[in-house]
């Protein structure tokens, strides 16, 4: 009998030990975790306080990025159409009648005629079929 009361009371502080070890590492734990939100909670509030003290900078230098972008874009895009689809004209020598265009020659892209415009001015719509899209391409 005195043998089972001994394997009882080491089993009992073998089971009050590992709820002792338990206990520390939740609480270890929680303390990290309430050490980790803080800091993240004042990284995120001076984070936001820089942005909020110079949100002019940010909008600034957005605006010139998205012009940057914005004209890489359009050259890319003038790009891929001339050459994926093999166009004879570059569509940015292609011009729509009713815009402004320099003096010189503009071919018709329906019948081919010539038109000739001796000064700057709205490029007119074709002389002999009326298309409204010329080229500027030799």
């Amino acid at each position: 009998m005195k043998k089972d009361s001994q394997k009882s009371t080491s089993d009992s502080n073998l089971v009050e030990e590992a709820r002792k070890t338990l206990q520390g590492a939740k609480d270890w734990l929680l303390e990290d975790m309430a050490l980790m939100s803080a800091y993240w909670h004042d990284k995120m509030g001076y984070t936001e306080a820089w942005v909020d003290a110079n949100w002019h900078l940010v909008l600034d230098g957005g605006h010139e990025l998205v012009e940057e972008l914005d004209d890489k874009e359009d050259a890319a895009l003038l790009w891929l159409i001339n050459h994926v689809n093999n166009n004879p004209v570059p569509l940015e020598e292609c011009h729509v009648a009713g815009t402004q265009v320099e003096a010189g020659v503009y071919t018709c892209m329906a019948c081919g005629h010539l038109n000739e415009l001796t000064q700057a001015q709205a490029l007119p719509a074709c002389e002999i079929c009326h298309y409204g899209l010329m080229s500027s391409h030799d």
